[in-house]
């Protein structure tokens, strides 16, 4: 037995006796592992959905000069559109960011974009790119 499934079982045991206090204990060590879960499952379901949309831009996408800029410019469009996809507040160290710079941090660092491909995805110089950067990551 795992450690989360013992702490569950004797969460759910007390909790079957009717202590209120039981019950909130167990959703305390559930909740985060329920948000991961549903976070998972969205992201699946989005990003199944973003692929089908970028698959039907292909066309028009292949006549730009920057295929990438295009192509994150359909992801965006696709997540705009898509309902269950939390459009909200950041959670994190990322929420502490401007949208710009978590933009900028977004695709340069998690997305791995080149500086010239972030500054043409985002239409900015490649200094303006720079720039934000520098101060996120001071931010951050």
């Amino acid at each position: 037995m795992s450690v989360l499934e013992g702490r569950m079982l004797s969460a759910v045991e007390a909790a079957t006796d009717g202590r209120r206090q039981s019950v909130e204990e167990g959703i305390a060590i559930l909740w985060p592992h329920v948000v991961r879960y549903c976070r998972a499952r969205a992201a699946d379901r989005a990003a199944h959905q973003v692929c089908l949309d970028v698959v039907r831009e292909l066309p028009r996408i292949a006549e730009h000069r920057h295929v990438v800029r295009e192509v994150y410019r359909v992801l965006g469009r696709s997540l705009a559109e898509i309902e269950d996809v939390p459009q909200g507040r950041v959670a994190g160290p990322l929420g502490r960011l401007d949208p710009d710079s978590r933009e900028v941090i977004t695709l340069r660092v998690i997305d791995g974009l080149s500086v010239r491909d972030t500054a043409a995805v985002l239409g900015l110089p490649v200094g303006k790119v720079l720039c934000i950067q520098h101060e996120a990551m001071r931010t951050l």
